[in-house]
């Protein structure tokens, strides 16, 4: 399980830094959640995320290292700067369905709910908890449901190649 976790880390870092990287990739993400009509306006709050961390990675939601664990391990906030309007997207990556067990009774909404309007994450006003996982476990663990949006794996290795990978060693 310890390697598994690991890997899910890793690929966390990965999908981190494509965002950052790739305006098209943040577009794509956008897209796929109710911020959809927002994505040609929305900047990724990255480098306020980073200050605020303090050298820690950015990305990683720190609320993820207590409560429990009830928490997502990311969390990625965008503004649209016209507006100043703030939303979170709270997400999770998982290759097996043990993972899913924070999820169970809706804690990572009420966390991330628990989190808006607070200054040491950015004010964010809206939110929406993703989970990303290989598309068998989607379809298969009823669990999946207690996300807002699910990605599957499949179609982020289009952008990362190493989702791709995972999914085929998560098989």
């Amino acid at each position: 399980m310890k390697a598994s976790a690991d890997q899910n880390c890793d690929l966390d870092e990965i999908f981190a830094s494509r965002l950052v990287e790739s305006h098209e990739f943040r577009s794509w993400l956008l897209s796929r959640t109710k911020f959809a009509r927002l994505w040609p306006l929305a900047r990724l709050l990255h480098k306020e995320q980073e200050e605020a961390r303090q050298g820690l990675p950015w990305w990683r939601n720190w609320r993820s290292d207590v409560e429990g664990g009830l928490a997502t391990k990311m969390l990625l906030i965008f503004e649209v700067e016209q507006t100043k309007l703030r939303f979170a997207l709270h997400v999770e990556s998982v290759t097996r369905g043990e993972a899913l067990e924070a999820s169970e009774n809706a804690s990572y909404r009420t966390l991330a709910q628990a989190l808006m309007n607070q200054d040491y994450f950015h004010n964010y006003m809206d939110f929406e908890t993703v989970l990303l996982a290989p598309q068998a476990l989607i379809v298969s663990d009823a669990r999946t449901l207690n996300f807002d949006r699910r990605i599957p794996f499949e179609t982020v290795a289009g952008f990362v190649p190493q989702f791709g990978q995972s999914q085929a060693q998560a098989a």
